[in-house]
């Protein structure tokens, strides 16, 4: 019998996955890595929470959330888990979905 679909996770070479929570919402979540600047710099960034990488969840609606610092098992968690990591990340702002969507 095939598993129900909000227990599939789907992985890509990329290394992205992608898993559907328990409303129906299909998200792919990738690894953002740590930014390769001096200290010096990385003090200027703001969000120093993300300057050792982050999770970036997509949902199918265009919604993006961010979850730092990045579980060190999380290509491994079940969709569950993944779910409960989703409700925990905080919402791109505005400023980044703009910018997503302008022309090059």
């Amino acid at each position: 019998m095939p598993a129900p679909l909000s227990s599939i996770v789907t992985h890509y070479a990329s290394g992205a996955l992608e898993f559907t929570d328990s409303s129906g919402t299909r998200w792919t979540v990738s690894e953002i890595p740590r930014f390769e600047f001096s200290e010096q710099l990385m003090a200027l960034l703001p969000h120093p929470e993300r300057r050792a990488g982050w999770l970036l969840f997509e949902s199918q609606h265009g919604d993006r959330k961010r979850l730092a610092p990045v579980p060190s098992d999380w290509h491994s968690l079940p969709t569950a888990v993944l779910e409960q990591h989703l409700a925990l990340a905080l919402p791109a702002g505005s400023n980044e979905r703009r910018r997503r969507t302008d022309a090059p």
